[in-house]
């Protein structure tokens, strides 16, 4: 909490007022804007291949009751989007590697489990 109001002070004395619309912005986003669904995550963080979000929460290292009150209540779609972003990502990622593994016959999705990386 300490470090909160810290953080809030020094962002205080650096206000600016087109910092006001950016304020706006991410109240209109939590509030406003739909969520992304419970259900929505959980084939999200399916497909980045954990099993549960709290499974994703603790190999990223979330607090247990935040992938909690996710895998009830889904999540804000600022968070949405980013998550949406490192999906793709391994997608993309996936898809370099076998072309990699096409061409060279080496297997890295076995380097990358070994390594416990998603």
């Amino acid at each position: 909490m300490n470090s909160n109001l810290q953080q809030f002070a020094r962002n205080s004395l650096q206000f600016r007022p087109s910092d006001v619309r950016l304020m706006l912005e991410r109240v209109h986003s939590h509030i406003v804007k739909p969520r992304m669904t419970a259900e929505e995550l959980l084939e999200v963080v399916r497909g980045l291949g954990f099993d549960s979000v709290e499974a994703f929460g603790d190999q990223i290292g979330l607090e247990r009751r935040t992938s909690e009150s996710w895998s009830r209540y889904g999540l804000s779609r600022d968070a949405a989007q980013l998550l949406l972003a490192l999906l793709n990502y391994r997608t993309r990622l996936v898809e370099a590697m076998d072309d990699f593994e096409k061409t060279t016959q080496i297997p890295l999705d076995g380097f990358f489990e070994n390594q416990q990386l998603p």
